[in-house]
């Protein structure tokens, strides 16, 4: 029976992959990977900037020196503003003035371009290389410029020369030089005196226009200037005669000053007096209105008399206690001791009314006096007011009229002396130091540095496509790819192999010829970890597939089967019968019998197969090619043959064809009891593999693992990202050219 145990779906961790973004180990392999076209891309640039550096017109250079001095009116802006603020501003101005268009519109003038006819049917001269596509045409297919009109010609030839003319300063100086750069080294020189002369001449020219605008403008604001002042003493005067003022100063408001100084101090002094008698007088009030008695008011008793009789009062009650403990109240001495206090008693109320009454009309006074200088003290406050209204208008009307003299008094200086100020404060002094000669050595271009530019940016270009031609990449690069992408464990990797005169075969032979090379080696792991793979559970029949042809599952299956052949008892299948490649490879006679004629009954078993010399290892091709592969593979008969040759070998190899291209993978899988898949390093792309994969999952294939081959050795870099991939496959018979078809690439095995 044959055993066929149903696999678990396969789930893929949606875990990141290992950061790979800062090995350099990666942008090592993308550089090695492309090293070729990198340089190639150099090599055609430094071509095109040297064939730019030989075809470039020399251009020649020609300076004249100025110097530049500041005008000594200039000092006070100077003062303000600092100095080296102030000359860093006055000379970037001058430069500014130097590439202006009216110094280019003299320069023009001087060279004689307005006098020339507009051409309009010959491109400019230019100097390196151009990024213009017209500039690479023929001459006669170059579009011809349309025609101009005077003033457009002007303007752009005026335009033209402004554009030229650059501004060197000397640093620590008041030198600068105009530079002029030409094709023409005389022409230069001359262009550049030009450009030297004009700036003196616009300087003068501007001086002059100053002047004449000065001479207008102070004439006509002078008589405005007349009127206002006119018109200023006209109100003053009238503002005196209105309130009935005489220029006197400030005298009237002193006299004011020291009359409210006066009332103020009267009223401090009677609001003190008012406030000090006021207490007694409330007092005084209250004990009046029975609230209290004026003998407790300390301010009344303080007084001389009355003290006196309040002690005349005390000593006769004294008297009369001690008589009336020796005497009766009838007693002579009694009674005149009784009378005499009465007396005492009498008179001190008498004078403490007295008293109370004056402190009462004392504090009256003080009230009345506090009004009084209160008033005085308003009234003063009012009139000192008024003084100052009338001032502040009187003092407003004099600013007036001094404003307006003092600026008729200056149009008229500045209308006798503006001619001798040139114009302004502005007017720098211009001297031509240094003119112009030709220098015969170019200053452009650079060619040694044009070529080395033109290098070096091919160079970054290079490597950035390299880059983005590695980014755009969706072909599987290592182990991590296959593992992330199908979810697959990886057996092995068979490294890329250089072929001997092109020897496409090489590759199924390499373990029979090779026994050490780093291959055999690969072959041997993936040997070990398939056997390995199968110890808790028999896997006689391992079937080899892969997404597409060109990937190497033959050359897997070559390789593997005599791998296992030096240790166990191995058949080897070719049951790809669409394009066997078995038979090819061990050089065996096309008019051999195979698969086909074994499983049709049409030859014996020992007709049909081959026995290797180095290894238990036979083989079995495809034979004749039948008009059903697929109806041959699914049937019974293949079924039966399978399971008696279990019993024979210990394992059998079947290299079936590709998943995507038919179904025959998908037929044979379920009899296997494993499947290896077979992915091309940097040619496999991800759709392709992963749909070869539904496609084998979906049929429930025992896929063991994948082998990843024609690995780069060299400079192995890696990438995750892949962009859209669009691919198809069909039913029938693929040709040789199927792989290279759809994928661009890829050999044959």
């Amino acid at each position: 029976m044959i055993q066929n145990p149903e696999t678990p779906p396969v789930v893929v961790a949606d875990q990141p992959m290992q950061e790979r973004g800062m090995d350099l180990r990666v942008y090592l392999g993308v550089l090695l990977k492309y090293r070729w076209s990198i340089l190639g891309i150099a090599i055609l640039a430094g071509i095109i900037g040297l064939y730019s550096a030989l075809k470039a017109v020399p251009i020649y250079s020609a300076s004249a020196k100025l110097q530049i001095e500041r005008n000594d009116q200039n000092s006070a802006l100077a003062a303000q503003f600092g100095t080296l603020y102030y000359d860093w501003e006055f000379y970037e101005t001058q430069y500014q003035l130097i590439q202006s268009w009216g110094v280019a519109e003299l320069t023009a003038k001087k060279m004689g371009l307005f006098d020339a006819v507009p051409v309009t049917d010959k491109a400019p001269l230019k100097s390196g290389f151009s990024l213009n596509w017209r500039d690479w045409l023929p001459e006669s297919m170059r579009p011809i410029p349309r025609s101009m009109s005077p003033e457009e010609h002007r303007a752009n030839l005026i335009a033209s020369v402004q554009g030229a003319i650059k501004v060197r300063p000397v640093e620590n100086s008041q030198l600068a030089s105009i530079v002029i750069e030409h094709p023409d080294p005389a022409r230069a020189a001359e262009y550049a005196n030009y450009a030297a002369e004009s700036y003196v001449e616009f300087l003068k020219d501007k001086n002059l226009e100053n002047l004449q605008s000065d001479q207008i403008w102070y004439a006509s604001r002078l008589d405005t200037a007349k009127q206002e002042l006119d018109e200023a003493n006209l109100a003053l005067q009238q503002f005196y005669e209105r309130q009935g003022l005489i220029q006197a100063g400030q005298g009237a408001n002193s006299i004011k000053a020291q009359a409210l100084q006066s009332a103020l101090s009267g009223q401090g002094e009677a609001r003190t007096r008012r406030q000090t008698l006021q207490r007694v007088y409330r007092d005084i009030e209250n004990a009046r209105n029975g609230q209290g008695s004026l003998d407790t008011i300390t301010e009344l008793e303080s007084r001389g008399v009355v003290r006196a009789l309040k002690t005349t009062v005390v000593q006769s009650r004294q008297r009369v206690n001690e008589l009336s403990q020796r005497y009766g109240p009838k007693h002579p001495t009694m009674i005149e001791a009784q009378t005499g206090l009465e007396n005492a008693e009498r008179e001190f109320t008498s004078e403490l009314e007295r008293v109370a009454d004056s402190v009462v009309a004392d504090y009256r006074r003080a009230q009345a006096a506090e009004q009084t200088y209160s008033q005085q003290v308003a009234s003063a406050e009012n009139e000192i007011r008024a003084l100052d209204r009338n001032r502040a208008e009187q003092t407003k009307l004099e600013d007036a009229v001094a404003t307006s003299r003092a600026i008729f008094e200056k149009l008229q200086s500045g209308e006798q002396t503006s001619s001798m100020l040139g114009g302004g404060s502005q007017k720098p002094n211009v001297t031509i130091i240094e003119r112009a000669r030709p220098n015969y050595t170019p200053v452009r271009p650079d060619k040694r540095r044009m070529v080395m530019v033109a290098a070096l940016v091919g160079l970054m270009l290079g490597i950035g496509l390299a880059f983005l031609l590695d980014h755009l990449d969706n072909t599987f690069k290592g182990p991590e790819d296959v593992e992330k992408r199908l979810g697959l464990p990886v057996l092995g990797s068979l490294p890329k192999l250089k072929l001997e005169k092109d020897d496409k075969l090489q590759p199924m032979r390499e373990f029979q010829e090779s026994h050490k090379s780093a291959f055999s080696e690969s072959i041997r792991t993936i040997r070990t970890g398939a056997m390995l793979s199968g110890l808790d559970r028999e896997q006689n029949v391992v079937m080899v597939t892969s997404s597409v042809p060109g990937e190497g599952k033959t050359t897997l299956s070559l390789n593997l089967a005599h791998a296992i052949g030096q240790m166990k008892k191995t058949l080897l299948i070719d049951a790809d019968m669409r394009r066997p490649m078995v038979g090819k490879a061990q050089s065996l006679d096309k008019a051999q019998p195979g698969l086909a004629s074994f499983v049709t009954g049409e030859h014996s078993f020992e007709q049909c197969v081959t026995h290797s010399e180095d290894a238990d290892l036979t083989i079995m091709h495809a034979g004749s090619i039948p008009p059903n592969p697929l109806e041959l593979l699914a049937s019974k008969r293949f079924e039966r043959i399978l399971e008696e040759l279990r019993k024979t070998y210990e394992y059998i190899i079947l290299d079936c064809a590709p998943a995507l291209a038919v179904s025959d993978a998908l037929v044979v899988s379920r009899m296997s009891d494993a499947v290896l898949y077979v992915i091309r390093a940097d040619g496999t792309p991800f759709q392709a593999a992963e749909e070869g994969m539904r496609r084998l999952r979906r049929a429930n294939a025992p896929v063991l693992g994948a082998v990843l081959n024609h690995v780069q050795t060299r400079g192995r870099g890696y990438y995750g990202k892949y962009y859209r991939y669009g691919y198809r496959y069909r039913y029938g018979y693929y040709n040789s050219n199927y792989y290279h078809d759809y994928y661009g690439h890829g050999d044959k095995s």
